[in-house]
């Protein structure tokens, strides 16, 4: 027979174990709430130029289950740009820079991300989506043999300058990486803003975001950090950032924030201190316009 002792003792562990998985649930819960909708979807009308600006070919391509709209422009040359859209953002925020590219004689191939512009996805689902969107891009020029291009250079903003880092670990053939405005790993661009505006208990949920982003992404792909993969490659990587980027502010969780950290010879870096150019999308313009 148990004893009152200990059938107080099971009472109370039972409780504990209860109260545990529910504080559990409820968090994991909360985290994927907020989650999805700061990753909302994204559906953008550009200011600037229409694709019928300058001729392109639609091309569409598949990154896991979704159908990804992508463009390809020929500017004369033997170069293609890979152009990679920030977060919230797709081709036609960009159209400026495309055309600048294109107008020197760059082809480039950009694409809307899953969850923005053309492209299939109710929500963004994350910052480390743009990795596997990258990575279907790649495969898709390498199976189109490059589009007849000799050189392939990933030109990458914000959560693009991120992915554009990260691919150089993977079997593609790169010759160069421009990062704009970086953020160095998808963990710190989550729960670094969000310390900015709550402090130190933000990061009592770091386990609940990793775990979720885990089971989207896999852990792999979530643990991918710029400065760390930058360091083990051998292509040549420009980082460019703001002097006053606010939204990825250049001394906390960007890519050159990391800059110490970075063993590679093959990594330069540019400071834009130009005033009304020298934030996280204005620094993309200057007098003349992209």
């Amino acid at each position: 027979m148990i004893s009152s002792k200990k059938k107080s003792f099971l009472k109370v562990l039972r409780n504990i174990v209860i109260t545990v998985l529910a504080v559990v649930i409820s968090t994991f819960a909360v985290t994927k709430i907020v989650y999805d909708a700061v990753f909302k979807r994204y559906n953008c009308v550009s200011n600037h130029y229409s694709i019928s600006d300058f001729n392109g070919e639609e091309i569409e391509f598949l990154s896991g289950d979704k159908r990804l709209y992508g463009c390809l422009y020929d500017g004369g040359g033997d170069v293609l740009v890979v152009f990679i859209p920030g977060f919230h953002a797709c081709t036609d925020d960009y159209l400026p820079q495309i055309k600048s590219f294109v107008d020197s004689g760059f082809g480039v191939f950009a694409f809307d991300p899953t969850g923005s512009g053309k492209s299939e996805g109710d929500t963004a689902v994350g910052f480390s989506q743009i990795i596997c969107d990258l990575k279907a891009a790649l495969e898709t020029i390498r199976k189109n043999d490059n589009f007849g291009f000799a050189h392939t250079v990933l030109f990458g903003h914000s959560r693009g300058g991120y992915a554009a880092c990260c691919a150089v670990k993977d079997e593609y053939d790169i010759s160069a990486v421009v990062s704009v405005a970086g953020i160095n790993s998808a963990m710190e661009g989550v729960i670094q803003p969000a310390a900015d505006k709550v402090g130190f208990l933000a990061y009592g949920n770091y386990p609940m975001l990793w775990a979720y982003q885990a089971m989207l992404f896999g852990a792999d792909t979530v643990d991918s950090d710029a400065a760390k993969i930058i360091s083990k490659s051998d292509v040549p990587v420009l980082i460019i950032h703001g002097k006053n980027d606010e939204r990825v502010p250049r001394d906390e969780y960007s890519v050159i924030s990391h800059r110490d950290e970075i063993c590679s010879t093959n990594a330069e870096y540019i400071i834009c201190d130009t005033p009304g150019m020298d934030g996280h999308v204005d620094l993309l313009f200057d007098g003349d316009g992209a």
